[in-house]
């Protein structure tokens, strides 16, 4: 892609240039002012986010600094290919770094006492707020699951992010109906032993913000957070970012085989809601970073104290962090003797970075557009801001893209080996299924996943064999899946996401056909998980036979 796009460099926006440093009450300099301030978007910055955005293929990206009161942004690249070029003002897809704004607004509706039904705080049982809506297959586990456990991803329950669909009865999904659906869902772990991000936990704190408010999501966050605030050019609906002043960028990704870009198009995420539906700019992601690092604002102190709890650990040491513990959708580690608390976001073609160090009053927002790729870039640029501003020496630096690296490197030998790792005692001569391919083609049902209608069509590679394939279009991140024949009646799963074909979004399943007494194909079950991790049980899911 080299010498393809001409990248932009422009000059960078500041706000607030106050320079004031307060002295603690001790007399002591406090640890910010050991620091160095200055603009960090000089020409050598630029000539790195160009060289990052390129090595990543990432079209274009917009970064925030806050640098105790002062704010300075950039954009670089394009957020609209050819030539819109990405702005500080630019809007983008916020994705997971929503969750912080719907922790923080049920932190504050605790904080204010004004709710008889958050009397118990965050230990308040989410089935006392939703009793009707809110069900598990485990009795205990829907009486005893509080807040907290949803907010800190404890709950037992895994992503399950294909039961998340657009619509529902043939009217656009609200969060409700994902919540109603979690009766119909299996949990993998038992609640509060093991952590387990889980989209649909913060999709049911929105319910329970919504019934207890009685107004729209949008609306309270607005309200509480976005208004006090001055974020003015954030939103949680996609129609209203499209309405928005500023310019919202489009969504890419890297046609390796014909050496392009090739554009994905505006994906709803309504029924994401406080999960993953934010539209904003860093302009705005720095007032909010800014009044987390300060304290002020809003929100209370007690509030702001209540978001830097850490609850649960979330992982192990690496990449030169150590443990990291999770709190109000933040990921707090300590990272060369300094607290960190970030959280990152990523949807179908844009991903979001959010960095900040209370201790020193620094922090760092990105948005830039492609998915995971995007993100490789972002914690590129963000560590090596932080690196500099802390004075860390080259050599003394932990390379920032070396873990994205080795994912993607486990991914590809994951997906190399998928036959392998799925059936490794499978025979030499597999075989043959108990009926025809075609009996097995057909629509199959799951409460908790719906539907999956499967056809005949030639294998892609060998024009004698035959495969299974299906498309889940009204899925919130829509699947497409292959079922190819192993041995017997098992099969192999390839699943991708048909508008974004790239290696981020491939994976395989296990899956056997049951076959009923009377010879016919009664069911298919499939285990989605097949990575599953050490103390998870394995979410396999049958689907009965019904066309």
């Amino acid at each position: 892609m080299t010498g393809l796009w001409s990248w932009r460099l422009g000059v960078p926006i500041v706000i607030g240039l106050s320079g004031s440093v307060i002295a603690t009450d001790s007399g002591q300099k406090p640890i910010v002012d050991s620091f160095t301030k200055k603009n960090p978007f000089d020409d050598a910055f630029a000539k790195f986010a160009n060289m990052t955005l390129d090595k990543w293929k990432v079209p274009g990206l917009s970064i925030a600094v806050i640098d105790d009161e002062d704010i300075y942004a950039e954009g670089y690249g394009f957020a609209t290919l050819p030539d819109t070029a990405a702005t500080p003002e630019t809007l983008w897809y916020g994705a997971s770094t929503t969750k912080a704004f719907t922790a923080a607004t049920l932190a504050h509706l605790i904080d204010t006492k004004e709710y008889a039904s958050l009397a118990h705080g965050w230990n308040t049982p989410i089935s006392s707020i939703i009793r009707d809506d809110f069900v598990l297959q485990d009795e205990w586990a829907t009486n005893h699951i509080t807040l907290e456990d949803a907010v800190s991803h404890r709950t037992g329950m895994p992503r399950h992010d294909m039961t998340s669909l657009r619509s529902v009865n043939g009217r656009p999904a609200v969060p409700r109906d994902i919540v109603r659906n979690l009766r119909n869902l299996p949990t993998t772990a038992e609640p509060r032993v093991k952590f387990q991000y889980c989209n649909l936990m913060f999709v049911t704190l929105s319910h329970v913000i919504e019934t207890i408010t009685g107004k729209w999501l949008g609306d309270v966050l607005k309200e509480n957070i976005w208004s006090p605030l001055g974020m003015d050019s954030t939103y949680l609906d996609l129609d209203e970012a499209l309405a928005a002043p500023n310019h919202l960028a489009r969504g890419y990704y890297w046609d390796e085989e014909n050496e392009k870009y090739n554009e994905v198009r505006y994906m709803p995420v309504t029924e994401v809601s406080g999960a993953g539906a934010i539209f904003s700019n860093v302009l705005d992601y720095a007032k909010w970073v800014k009044s987390l690092l300060h304290k002020t604002g809003p929100l209370s102190e007690s509030v702001y104290e209540d978001i830097r709890k850490p609850r649960f650990i979330s992982g192990t040491p690496s990449y030169g962090r150590d443990v990291p513990l999770y709190g109000l959708a933040w990921d707090r580690f300590i990272y060369k003797g300094h607290v960190v608390y970030t959280h990152d976001g990523g949807m179908h073609a844009f991903g979001a970075e959010v960095f900040w160090l209370p201790e020193i009053k620094y922090g760092v927002v990105s948005f830039a557009n492609t998915a995971v790729s995007s993100n490789a870039a972002e914690e590129a640029l963000v560590l090596k801001l932080v690196d500099e501003k802390l004075g860390i020496k080259e050599e003394d630096r932990i390379d920032p893209e070396k873990k994205f690296h080795d994912a993607i490197d486990k991914l590809t030998k994951d997906l190399d080996n998928a036959l392998d790792n799925t059936y490794p005692n499978r025979p030499e001569t597999p075989v043959a299924p108990t009926t025809s391919i075609d009996k097995l083609a057909g629509t199959y049902y799951d409460p908790g996943y719906k539907n999956i209608t499967l056809r005949v069509k030639s294998h892609a590679k060998d024009s004698t064999k035959q495969v299974l394939t299906g498309f889940r279009e009204n899925d919130t991140w829509p699947i497409s899946f292959d079922l190819h024949h192993v041995s017997g009646d098992w099969w192999i799963m390839y699943l991708e996401t048909p508008q974004n074909p790239t290696i981020y979004f491939r994976r395989y399943a296990q899956a056997e056909f049951k076959i009923g007494v009377d010879g016919a194909p009664a069911a298919l079950q499939v285990q989605f998980d097949q990575s599953k991790a050490e103390g998870q049980n394995s979410n396999k899911v049958l689907f009965n036979k019904i066309v």
